[in-house]
């Protein structure tokens, strides 16, 4: 909850807007084009932070973390958060674009910062490139968090990649914007959840509705991904969350992994709950960081 004390940006009726992201923006040329990133806390005078990587579910981009990502800052983090390709203001990647391209596009942005290691971090889409980084690079991985795990079977994911993505058609009375805000307002119909649904319908707007990237979750085989994880993985999850039953079915999976259920919400909890979500990472990342560095000396 909020404290009382701190007006977040991504919380409530007090809508901030762009300014509410100041601060620490960037482009990185990768693979799939342009990724724009904004990074907070980074190093300096030879100062070593323990590096946070942020993806962003569908449509948010990196907004998702307009209050997360100061906070984890504030705790002595430096913390990358990218737009996904194709959302935010990053270039779009080709229609053919996997989970896994979308994973390896990473390795290019921390090459072009200079950062080696990462927790990376991801929720719904982002969980998807998170596992793949993980999978695919662990020498680049300090350990992994994902909240909410898209995983499907092969008749789910057939099932989902059938299913015609939503229409939208302009009119002279901008009804087709509150359109979406009611959608996206309606998985959380509270006061607090204005400003988190109001950065959601502007990603949404801006991204359109049937992007390769979110395409790429549904082809993909999250659940191979998971089985070659190496690092250590911390499962949040939320219980009235489409994805509830899937974080738990991973956890099952994979007896290594921590679960933790992080609200009674649903998928807009870590937004409307940015504090809890920073200090329950926070404290998972420091102490998978710590317990690393112990067994590899």
């Amino acid at each position: 909850m909020n404290d009382g004390k701190t007006r977040f940006a991504g919380v409530g009726e007090d809508w901030k807007g762009a300014s509410a992201l100041a601060g620490g923006k960037g482009y990185a040329q990768c693979r799939l084009g342009a990724l724009h990133y904004r990074r907070l806390g980074r190093n300096a005078d030879g100062e070593r932070k323990k590096a946070i990587l942020l993806l962003h579910q569908t449509p948010f981009g990196l907004a998702e973390w307009v209050d997360i990502q100061p906070l984890l800052a504030e705790m002595g983090f430096d913390t990358i958060a990218p737009d996904n390709p194709g959302y935010g203001m990053s270039d779009p990647p080709p229609e053919s674009v996997t989970i896994a391209d979308l994973a390896d596009n990473l390795v290019d942005l921390l090459d072009g910062l200079n950062v080696e290691r990462v927790a990376v971090a991801g929720h719904h889409t982002g969980a998807a490139i998170a596992a793949s980084f993980a999978a695919r690079h662990p020498d680049r991985t300090a350990c992994v968090v994902l909240h909410g795990c898209p995983v499907y079977d092969a008749a789910g994911r057939e099932k989902r990649l059938a299913q015609a993505a939503p229409q939208v058609y302009l009119r002279e009375d901008g009804s087709h914007m509150s359109e979406i805000f009611s959608a996206i307002h309606s998985r959380a119909p509270i006061p607090r959840g204005l400003s988190t649904a109001n950065w959601g319908t502007l990603g949404a707007w801006w991204a359109g509705f049937d992007t390769p990237t979110y395409k790429a979750v549904f082809a993909n085989d999250m659940a191979a991904d998971l089985d070659r994880i190496s690092a250590p993985t911390r499962i949040l999850t939320d219980r009235d969350d489409s994805l509830h039953e899937q974080d738990r079915q991973v956890a099952a999976r994979r007896a290594d992994f921590s679960l933790e259920v992080f609200s009674d919400g649903g998928s807009f909890s870590l937004m409307l709950d940015p504090r809890k979500w920073a200090e329950r990472v926070a404290e998972f990342v420091s102490g998978a960081i710590a317990e690393g560095s112990a067994q590899s000396r």
